[in-house]
């Protein structure tokens, strides 16, 4: 246990200390994102950042400060290693047991469960089922793609089922990030469905387990490799 720049708010620290001497530390109170790179994301349904020491990028083996930080009510958690990559860092966050975590700002309960992700298929079959969805209409079906994390946050996927519908779908790039799958898809729509749309589109998938299932955590154009 310590103390913040304020006596009154106190720390508390656990350290989990590998074999090797590296450690990780879990921390409840005050704490200042590391300065240099950071990614955006989630953790039990709370906007999360990941940051850590630019100098990684080019020396990756190199002890330096790397931390994921997000605020659940009025507390703020951390997880920081120098020894652990911010990939490992990722992938404890995002393995964190679900108990008790704050409600999402848009609940959503499930209607047609498994019709997307089913339970024991592999993470490319539910982009395969969501982009087969894609202007059927079917707002549920749809919504059964995305983990509850990402629908609590950003509700507007049901509006995938009106976009116009998508064919030629190829997925071109699958990789590990922390536990989690990226998939990489193109497709062509029926016609321009406007907005931020073109008439050709192409997203990166980030997919992990909810219930057994695959489902999508992020979406985005962009990928961001396995942060060091």
């Amino acid at each position: 246990m310590g103390h913040g720049p304020n006596p009154a708010d106190p720390i508390y620290r656990v350290a989990y200390v590998a074999p090797s001497g590296g450690t990780v530390l879990f921390a409840l109170g005050p704490a200042s994102d590391v300065p240099g790179s950071a990614i955006g994301t989630r953790v039990r349904n709370s906007p999360a950042v990941l940051s850590f020491s630019s100098s990684l990028w080019s020396e990756p083996a190199k002890p330096a400060p790397r931390q994921i930080r997000w605020a659940e009510d009025r507390y703020v958690l951390s997880i920081g290693s120098a020894n652990f990559s911010g990939e490992d860092l990722l992938h404890i966050a995002w393995s964190l047991d679900q108990t008790g975590v704050p409600a999402p700002k848009n609940p959503y309960t499930r209607v047609k469960p498994g019709v997307c992700a089913v339970r024991g298929a592999a993470p490319d079959d539910t982009v395969k089922h969501l982009l087969s969805f894609v202007g059927g209409a079917d707002p549920d079906a749809v919504m059964d793609c995305f983990s509850l994390e990402l629908l609590g946050a950003q509700p507007g996927y049901r509006g995938w089922a009106d976009l116009p519908r998508a064919s030629d779908v190829d997925l071109r790039s699958t990789a590990p990030l922390a536990g989690r799958v990226v998939i990489g898809a193109g497709w062509s729509f029926a016609s321009d469905p406007g907005g931020a749309w073109g008439p050709q589109a192409f997203q990166f998938f980030t997919l992990g387990l909810e219930d057994g299932s695959w489902r999508v955590y992020e979406t985005g154009t962009a990928a961001y490799a396995p942060p060091p």
